[in-house]
């Protein structure tokens, strides 16, 4: 009993919508073995369309969202996913810092999760890449519980189509001694730990029969931040060899997209926190629009599977 719970399903058929109803029992009493029950809420079928969603099948055409650093502003949030019809997408990528920090159920729910909800919650999946801002603040060690993944972990991997994805937790952006830690951070630790995961990934037969595989990192591995160095370290090595089509990143606020070259031999991109990226995969291609929040087309980047 209690107010988070998780209900797994099994043996649904690929492409198929389903409708659904979620009901609620309230617990007046609960002594030994008798629980003494209230009033049943449920969701409103009568006034509105029942929720309903479809599962995921290998089609010719996949779309998503991508949004970061959100930082709890929900007018921002509104803004950039609400023009871009969220309902019409096949699943949202939340790419991290939708807080400033974790403090409570409450102010993560007044953040952002009462504002997806509204917008696509219910109908539409979301995928979470952990932000260095979701690893601070007391209600921090909650997280996984309220976005549990396929293995446990909050790095794994999806397959949507003919798309093989990679969620990296970056981790936090200083070393592991900062001050701002209080001793509670063992990210380098946890990095390398992740990367002996990484590496069993690209060797998987569901990976190397995809068209496309894309990671999906909040922090990028450039810059000169001991987060982004020590990714650069232990991840790209792994990655330059494993036929990366693109790395989704945030992190830094601004836009930027960086060509495949000697150091990473694969493109990111690495969205502001202003803007979406608009992603539709076709087997033949996949085109990227990054659109900010008045509309305007920033850059649209084509890419071929390798």
């Amino acid at each position: 009993m209690g107010t988070l719970h998780q209900v797994n399903l099994k043996k649904l058929t690929p492409g198929t919508k389903y409708r659904y109803r979620v009901y609620a029992r309230e617990v007046l009493a609960h002594e030994g073995a008798y629980v003494q029950y209230g009033r049943t809420a449920a969701s409103n079928v009568f006034n509105k369309q029942p929720l309903a969603f479809r599962t995921a099948s290998r089609k010719d055409t996949l779309r998503f969202l991508v949004v970061n650093d959100i930082h709890g502003d929900n007018e921002l949030l509104r803004n950039l996913i609400g023009r871009q019809d969220p309902l019409k997408m096949d699943f949202v990528v939340l790419n991290g810092d939708m807080v400033n920090q974790l403090l409570s159920e409450k102010q993560m729910f007044d953040d952002f999760m009462h504002t997806t909800i509204d917008l696509f919650g219910g109908s539409i999946p979301f995928y979470y890449s952990r932000g260095n801002h979701e690893t601070r603040g007391p209600f921090a060690f909650s997280y996984p519980e309220f976005f549990p993944t396929s293995n446990g972990q909050l790095y794994y991997t999806f397959r949507y189509g003919d798309a093989f994805f990679i969620v990296l937790d970056s981790g936090e952006d200083k070393p592991d001694s900062d001050i701002e830690y209080s001793g509670l951070a063992d990210m380098d630790n946890y990095r390398t730990e992740q990367a002996e995961w990484l590496k069993g990934v690209v060797r998987s037969k569901e990976f190397n029969e995809s068209t496309y595989r894309i990671v999906i990192s909040h922090m990028p591995p450039f810059g000169d931040w001991h987060g982004s160095l020590d990714l650069a370290k232990k991840f790209l090595p792994i990655l330059n060899n494993a036929k990366i089509d693109i790395m989704l990143c945030g992190h830094l606020h601004r836009h930027v997209f960086r060509k495949a070259d000697k150091e990473c031999h694969f493109p990111i991109l690495v969205n502001s926190n202003r803007n979406v990226v608009k992603a539709t995969i076709c087997k033949k291609e996949a085109a990227l629009l990054v659109v900010d929040r008045q509309g305007k087309t920033i850059e649209s980047i084509t890419i071929n599977p390798k």
